[in-house]
């Protein structure tokens, strides 16, 4: 929601810019969680098929926050909640480093709630979660992407994410559609156990490990239709089985349950046009203290597991029950810190406890046919956790998938297990690294 409403005048156009904002219900979460090792930061890039100027991309991002000014704010600390503010800081472009993704800290608190980066032919953009989601944060992308091509000469028409710049900011790109769509007739939270969690050597300083496999979206999309299951489903079920391989081999937590956590774009079953956080989780899993599973069995379990969560009854149900304590009035008087002691220890009871790692699918994406041919691929990837370690983040553009796991530990078994999975049912998968690249 956007409160006191000002008129801004940018390159002589005018766009509604709020002074503040509230946090989405997604949003809140995160400042209160903010950790050197709880990274709440996710990162989008498009890889081109030309050299990056920066004073160019500096400019294409200037006119990408003129139409999205609602990117443009920074994070403030009030009395009983974080909330937005308008942030009037110069922006700027920043160099590409091995190990991005820095974890947002109190010192982030002055400036932008993103990080536009660049590197030989990559864009990358690093979203603090609390400002957007994947599907706010690809819009972003996209747009600006779209705008520094434009820059060279490269005419498109509107469409595919990409946002009109002639156009003004519309207040619905900035709605909190959780309160808009919880209605509160029935609210529920799946009770989960605690999880099984990866063990390892955690690397030291802000070092991050970053492996990438790139393969056809197509052989993958056969793969998945010859198991009659989605991509997410099929790619899910790898990661669950490879995570449950090497809990049964390493003989800690083997009774656990061990679960995978799978971002929902709730936009596909609420419709609006949101660029804030607007996603629910379904947490597909197996219980190994009942017995053996195979990979088919795994991949029979989230499919049907999927399909009973994701459908607009369970969904509200969900949003209903993370919504109903912002409207508790003993809670909405609570000063912050006291609401930030509570949340944490909530957090800790059934956040990230309670499933195994994240795998997020951002789908097949296009872009305007114009310009689409001078990019060869998207990248995705999450910031992981102190519980979760391993994160894994997948996109499609141009039949190039890519399927990105970022860590903080020094092992490399999960990815290297799930590539081979790959492999093993068919698929050509080239590997990168922010250390080295092999086929």
């Amino acid at each position: 929601m956007a409160e006191r409403n000002k008129t801004s005048d940018r390159g002589g156009r005018r766009h509604p810019i709020a002074r503040w904002y509230r946090l989405d219900n997604a949003a809140k979460i995160y400042p209160v969680i903010m950790r050197s090792r709880h990274i709440s930061v996710f990162r989008l890039s498009a890889v081109l098929h030309q050299e990056i100027e920066p004073d160019r991309l500096l400019a294409a991002l200037r006119n990408t926050l003129k139409r999205l000014p609602f990117f443009a704010v920074r994070l403030r600390k009030g009395m009983f909640w974080y909330y937005l503010e308008s942030c009037q800081l110069p922006v700027t472009v920043e160099e590409d480093v091995i190990n991005p993704m820095r974890h947002w800290s109190v010192r982030d608190e002055k400036g932008y709630l993103f990080r536009v980066r660049y590197g030989q032919k990559r864009i990358a953009v690093e979203f603090f979660h609390a400002l957007t989601d994947g599907y706010g944060g690809l819009v972003f992308l996209k747009t600006l992407t779209a705008a520094y091509l434009s820059l060279g000469g490269s005419q498109y028409r509107p469409g595919h994410g990409v946002l009109d710049l002639n156009a003004d900011a519309q207040p619905e790109e900035m709605e909190d559609a959780y309160r808009r769509y919880s209605d509160f007739r029935v609210t529920r939270r799946p009770a989960e156990t605690a999880a099984f969690h990866l063990q390892g050597t955690i690397l030291t300083g802000h070092q991050l490990s970053m492996i990438t496999g790139i393969c056809s979206a197509g052989q993958v999309a056969e793969v998945a239709k010859r198991h009659q299951v989605s991509i997410t489903e099929l790619l899910t079920s790898v990661y669950l089985y490879q995570l449950y391989r090497i809990q049964q081999r390493g003989g800690f937590q083997i009774d656990r349950p061990v679960r995978i956590s799978v971002p929902i774009n709730v936009r596909r079953y609420f419709p609006t046009r949101t660029l804030r956080n607007f996603a629910l989780y379904a947490n597909p899993g197996i219980e190994p203290a009942l017995g053996d599973y195979s990979f088919e069995e795994i991949l029979l379990l989230v499919h049907y597991f999927m399909r009973y969560t994701i459908n607009q009854k369970y969904l509200n149900a969900m949003m209903g029950a993370n919504v109903r304590p912002e409207k508790n009035w003993l809670l909405r008087l609570a000063p912050l810190k006291l609401k930030t002691l509570a949340m944490r220890i909530v957090y800790a009871l059934v956040g990230e406890s309670r499933f195994t790692g994240t795998l997020s699918n951002l789908g097949a994406q296009t872009m305007p046919e114009e310009i689409s041919g001078q990019i060869d691929h998207f990248e995705f990837q999450l910031g992981p956790s102190r519980l979760n370690p391993v994160n894994c983040a997948v996109i499609s553009l141009n039949d190039n998938l890519t399927i990105a796991f970022t860590s903080t530990m020094q092992e490399t078994d999960i990815q290297r297990a799930f590539f081979q999975h790959l492999v093993e049912l068919g698929l050509d998968v080239t590997v990168m690294s922010n250390q080295i690249e092999r086929k």
